[in-house]
């Protein structure tokens, strides 16, 4: 308290030395390390200790203030080692299974036991462990002590083996299907992982055994393997029965999903990766050509997506998926030839491809998880089959379109065409004869518009666009000018149909197409008389078009256009629609009862040919508005015909198709002839610039750049017959002292 100072006299504190100075009883040391040494026996006996902890934790406190620690920790080690040595003594003299309990039962006890009691231990001497042991170097914590004790223990002698084998003997068990102990091995392995004995010891004999176990299990399964059967039935329980690819892959998963799960049960986290590497090893990879000589191509067949997932899953993780690669892409290649290169094939092919293709997607797709690598061998696998048969693929694909587009068709009547044009552009995509495509879909395209037969102008249009994307503006070119040829012919036939309608006297409804030369395929000009009043149209739309367009030339095709007749019959008037050339000789009957077939020529001046073919579809087919003496089914030159005015039918239009006589494969040649003619230019003139620009090149070089620059396909021995044909021309040459040489001529 602050205050005035005290008043009266000041004590004084007098602090006196130590008479003597205070010693230890003379048993101190040695009565309290008994009384702990007494304590630790009683806690691994499982008894009450003769002091309290509270007691006992001084006891080793007051050592450990009079530098007694490393006593203490002596005598601790002293007694777990002498504990522990007793109790796993005790257990390895044991047999597998005894009447106590087996020895992995026992084992765990003694481990449960064991680290419970170490940490009660732990408990009492925690003053030693944060005094003596922190301030000791290479001193390991009471915990880390007690593990070490048991740790050198299992070194020491031979229990570590027996627990191991004993362990994996549990594994083997329940990957047999039986009963295993599960606590004890989880128990154990833990006791591996704590003491780290588990990557050293445990892992590399569990690897080993593993390997051992599927080893045998693949050899016996793989060897019984069985091709798929038409009707696959249930799949046998017994792993010892025979099995189909399938049946082993969903068994390969089964057990891959057993080894996950044991792993995350009672096994170390890295030895996951590991043992699922061993099993796939065993049951896969060394079995990867069996298993795809086997059942491959059987699995495609069959659409097999799940099994071929299970198949393209379990590959890939044994990085085998170049394996599958090679035979996916022979599986293509083979059922492509298939299709191919049978001609009595030929109608259905493009389905049939299409139809191909739509199930590889879905098998790249739901199985294969469209992997680039299998994807780029299908294509190069479509490529090579399709164009393993020449010129054929291009033709069909083009009649293939002409047929989906055409009005009328009923084949895609219940599916999109703007979907059905999409799949076959991708077939389109295969094909190296492009330039071969062209001509015969530019043959077809001119019929539609010429004859409009197309579903839509928007179809057609859509269908070049996509074309135009695929192959370039240079490819197109031309069949973009035979729609806009069309558009054209549609605006000016709107004014010379107002032109007609004016002058009703002789408006018979003529309309004419106007069709730029360099964009249509190229027609043969056909002798025809035609009719006078016909005549007089034709004249009137030359001086109306020459008023519009003056310079141009117009040439006739007639035997491309067609006509609406009105003929009167006994049953009445009907509508017939013929072509120009049949229209022309069904008219010479209104004006001649009877008709030879001489007169008839004369009048219309056709050559034989065309005359025959014309007069056995208007007497001899399905619709015989004419009647020819004598009866049969072929016309000959002595023939009379008259107008059949008898003729019945229940339509009131009729259309009257013409005799093909075979037309179809006479221009499936010309345009081949004339493809090949466009292609042999190209030849010349591409090795023409690579000399001119090269001045000199051997012909292996030659080749090769001729080769590379080439839309289409072309063989050694057409290219030498181009160079032979330069040579000659004097174009190129071939060197004086090396033959094998060509230099340019300027």
């Amino acid at each position: 308290r602050v205050g005035p100072p005290a008043v009266g006299p000041q004590k004084r504190l007098i602090i006196k030395g130590l008479r003597a100075i205070p010693a230890l009883p003379a048993n101190y040391k040695a009565d309290t390390l008994a009384r702990l040494r007494s304590a630790i026996q009683a806690i691994q006996l499982s008894q009450p200790t003769p002091q309290g902890l509270e007691e006992l934790y001084r006891d080793c406190e007051g050592l450990c203030l009079h530098k007694f620690g490393s006593d203490i920790y002596a005598m601790v080690q002293a007694e777990l080692g002498a504990y522990t040595r007793q109790r796993l003594d005790e257990i390895n003299r044991l047999s597998d299974a005894s009447v106590g309990g087996s020895v992995l039962e026992l084992t765990t006890q003694f481990w449960v036991g064991y680290t419970q009691q170490l940490d009660m231990i732990k408990c009492i001497f925690l003053y030693l462990d944060r005094t003596y042991v922190l301030q000791s170097a290479n001193v390991a914590s009471l915990w880390s002590m007690g593990l070490n004790v048991v740790r050198q223990c299992l070194v020491d002698t031979d229990i570590k083996s027996r627990l191991i084998r004993l362990v994996l003997g549990e594994v083997a068990k329940e990957r047999d299907g039986k009963s295993a102990d599960q606590t004890s091995v989880k128990c154990l392995v833990q006791m591996f992982v704590d003491l780290g004995l588990y990557s050293q010891f445990f892992m590399p004999s569990l690897i080993d055994a593993t390997r051992d176990y599927y080893v045998k299990e693949s050899r016996r399964l793989v060897g019984s393997l069985v091709a798929i059967q038409p009707a696959e039935g249930p799949r046998p329980t017994n792993s010892a029965s025979a099995m189909s690819v399938p049946q082993y892959l969903a068994h390969v998963k089964l057990r891959i999903d057993e080894e996950t799960q044991r792993a995350a049960l009672y096994l170390s986290p890295g030895s996951k990766a590991p043992l699922l590497s061993t099993v796939l090893a065993e049951l896969v990879e060394k079995h990867t050509e069996r298993l795809l000589t086997t059942s491959f191509d059987a699995m495609v067949d069959a659409h097999m997506l799940a099994d071929l997932a299970n198949l393209y899953s379990l590959l890939s993780s044994v990085n085998q998926l170049d394996a599958l690669k090679r035979y996916w892409a022979v599986y293509v290649k083979k059922v492509g030839l298939r299709l191919v290169q049978a001609p009595e094939l030929d109608v259905g092919l493009v389905s049939d491809m299409l139809a191909m293709k739509q199930r590889l997607d879905d098998v790249m797709k739901s199985a294969f998880q469209s992997n680039s690598m299998l994807a780029h061998a299908l294509r190069d696998s479509f490529e090579d089959f399709i164009n393993s048969r020449r010129s054929k693929p291009a033709q069909l694909t083009a009649k293939f379109i002409d047929q989906s587009i055409r009005s009328g068709n009923r084949s895609t009547a219940d599916e999109d065409i703007d979907s059905l044009l999409n799949r076959v552009v991708v077939i389109f995509r295969f094909i190296h004869d492009k330039d071969l495509f062209e001509a015969y879909y530019k043959r077809d395209l001119a019929k539609r518009l010429l004859y409009n037969k197309s579903v839509s102008a928007d179809t057609e249009r859509s269908m070049v666009q996509k074309l135009r994307m695929e192959c370039g503006p240079g490819f197109t070119k031309r069949l973009e000018g035979m729609l806009r040829d069309m558009d054209f012919t549609s605006d000016l036939d709107g004014k010379f149909t107002n032109l007609q309608e004016a002058q009703e006297a002789n408006n018979i409804g003529f309309h004419v197409s106007i069709l730029t030369q360099a964009f249509w395929p190229t027609y043969e000009p056909m002798p025809l008389t035609i009719p006078r009043n016909v005549e007089l149209a034709q004249e009137q739309f030359v001086q109306f078009y020459s008023e519009k367009h003056n310079g141009r030339k117009l040439y006739w095709q007639p035997n491309l256009g067609t006509c609406l007749l009105k003929v009167s019959f006994d049953e009445g008037p009907k509508e017939l629609s013929l072509t120009i050339v049949q229209g022309t000789v069904l008219l010479l009957f209104s004006e001649h009862d009877e008709l030879s077939y001489q007169q008839i020529q004369e009048n219309t001046g056709l050559e034989d040919v065309e005359l025959m073919r014309t007069l056995q579809s208007l007497a001899c087919g399905k619709y015989r508005v004419l009647a020819k003496e004598p009866k049969g089914r072929d016309v000959a030159g002595t023939d009379v015909f008259t107008f059949n005015a008898a003729f019945t039918s229940p339509q009131t239009r009729i259309k009257i198709g013409q005799i093909l006589l075979k037309e179809a494969e006479k221009e499936s040649k010309e345009v081949e002839e004339h493809i090949q003619l466009d292609r042999m230019y190209q030849v010349d003139a591409a090795i023409v610039r690579i000399l001119k620009a090269r001045k000199r090149l051997d012909h292996t070089a030659l080749m090769t750049e001729l080769l590379s620059r080439l839309k289409f396909n072309s063989t050694s021995a057409e290219v030498k017959e181009r160079i032979e044909t330069l040579i000659e021309r004097d174009y190129i040459k071939r060197d004086d002292a090396d033959p094998s040489l060509y230099l340019y001529l300027a």
